[in-house]
């Protein structure tokens, strides 16, 4: 495999100094209700727990994790989220400015909890931990929560009856893909922002899926597939996983699969 050279902070576009929003130097972790993973013994309702928490993926992981890292030295992700910080509004970019410790890499906005109200679906990189999570921000009560630590999460495909199989959590799965791109992405950071991998939708209505061939859990009404969070599982096919919010049990379902190929 072969490496462009570049310098540690690659110019983006219109940045004329060369110079991050933030100060690199202020480091304030993700804030979240606890720094380590719930056993995986305490998990009674099966929700899905984070690849990245599972003990037994931990040394597979290492080579994921130190290529997440060179993008991160190499300054890819401080490039992208440079550039979006700047299209969120004022509360949203406080946020980001003050967290100085992850990187905003994509940013869906939509009626996610289903409250008649604009929240925001973040993916970003977490520096400290060598992670990419997705962040939910639920506008109504005014919170960041991260999925499968605060938001939990039910695989309703695994029932499913569809052979559908995809491994990973959508966490790995969207870093994954941020991976498989690395040699692209140091040479050319900017481009990831033509990718859309993150989009609060009703998949009905949107033309990337294809829910004639795709795959439903049986544990989510048809009729009710607006405000879905779809997160993309590759950068070269169609291949989308939707979740769909329970305000009864205040807990994620993902519903529906795409994928088309491996």
């Amino acid at each position: 495999m072969f490496f462009f050279e570049c310098s540690p902070r690659p110019k983006c576009a219109n940045d004329k100094n060369n110079n991050s929003l933030i100060d690199s130097n202020s480091q304030i972790t993700l804030s979240r209700k606890a720094d380590t993973a719930p056993p995986l013994s305490n998990n009674p309702n099966n929700f899905q727990v984070s690849i990245y928490d599972n003990p037994k993926f931990v040394t597979k992981l290492t080579n994921h994790k130190e290529r997440l890292q060179r993008l991160s030295d190499k300054g890819v992700f401080i490039c992208i989220n440079d550039k979006l910080v700047l299209t969120l509004p004022a509360n949203q970019k406080k946020y980001f400015l003050e967290k100085t410790n992850i990187k905003l890499l994509s940013i869906a906005k939509g009626d996610l909890f289903q409250n008649n109200k604009d929240d925001y679906a973040f993916i970003v990189y977490d520096i400290s931990n060598q992670r990419v999570s997705i962040l939910i921000y639920n506008v109504h009560t005014n919170e960041y929560l991260e999925l499968f630590r605060e938001l939990k999460i039910e695989d309703g495909l695994k029932s499913a009856d569809c052979n559908y199989f995809a491994f990973g959590t959508l966490d790995y799965k969207l870093a994954n893909e941020i991976v498989y791109q690395e040699e692209y992405l140091i040479n050319k950071p900017e481009s990831y922002l033509e990718f859309e991998p993150c989009k609060i939708v009703n998949i009905f209505k949107d033309s990337d899926f294809v829910v004639k061939k795709g795959c439903f859990s049986k544990k989510n009404s048809k009729a009710k597939l607006s405000n879905s969070l779809c997160i993309s599982t590759s950068s070269v096919y169609n291949n989308w996983e939707c979740l769909k919010y329970n305000k009864a049990t205040k807990t994620f379902l993902i519903y529906y699969g795409q994928a088309f190929a491996d």
